[in-house]
């Protein structure tokens, strides 16, 4: 008989104490697509209703399909905006093992980054106002390295943030990396 092929994250079963470590990747929260969204809408919004009222104030007299023309511009935005905001949320996940924080994310750039236990220095949790407004957090792993020597995973939940933190900081206090 043949053993099952391990999955090549299995986890040994300390790691799954109290449900901490699923071995799966995790997805954002959905509260986490209305805050993509609405940062995304703020973000390329904003600067399309400027550009939008610009042009109309600017050919307001060159008749009104100049006006209708940033109309259909502006909506287009927002419109490409609020789809931003759904397939970045649908393309990030992560996964929280032995080794480190895992992070996946992107579309046609897709990138995978890991942080190793090893290098994270120090972890803050952010809460912007929308990630308030919705109980959200971004995790901020602050790294020993020069390059991405800090990644932010926005649009987790507080709590699970707040579990990825705790985890992710040195558990058994035996860390003989000290300088």
């Amino acid at each position: 008989m043949h053993a099952e092929p391990q999955h090549p994250h299995a986890l040994p079963e300390a790691w799954t104490r109290n449900g901490l470590y699923s071995g799966d990747w995790e997805a954002l929260p959905a509260k986490a697509r209305t805050a993509y969204i609405l940062s995304s809408l703020l973000g390329f919004g904003l600067p399309a209703t400027g550009a939008a009222l610009t042009l109309g104030i600017l050919f307001h007299d060159r008749g009104g399909w100049v006006v209708a023309l940033a109309a259909l511009g502006w909506l287009v935005v927002l419109g490409l905006a609020t789809l931003h905001g759904h397939v970045r949320h649908r393309r990030t996940r992560f996964l929280l093992d032995e080794v480190g924080l895992r992070i996946r994310r992107g579309l046609w750039w897709r990138s995978e980054t890991l942080v190793p236990r090893s290098r994270v220095q120090h972890l803050d949790l952010e809460r912007g106002p929308i990630e308030r407004m919705l109980g959200l957090a971004s995790l901020v792993v602050h790294t020993a390295g020069t390059r991405m020597n800090a990644v932010r995973l926005a649009g987790m939940g507080a709590v699970r943030g707040r579990e990825v933190r705790n985890d992710l900081i040195d558990r058994d206090g035996d860390d003989d990396d000290a300088v």
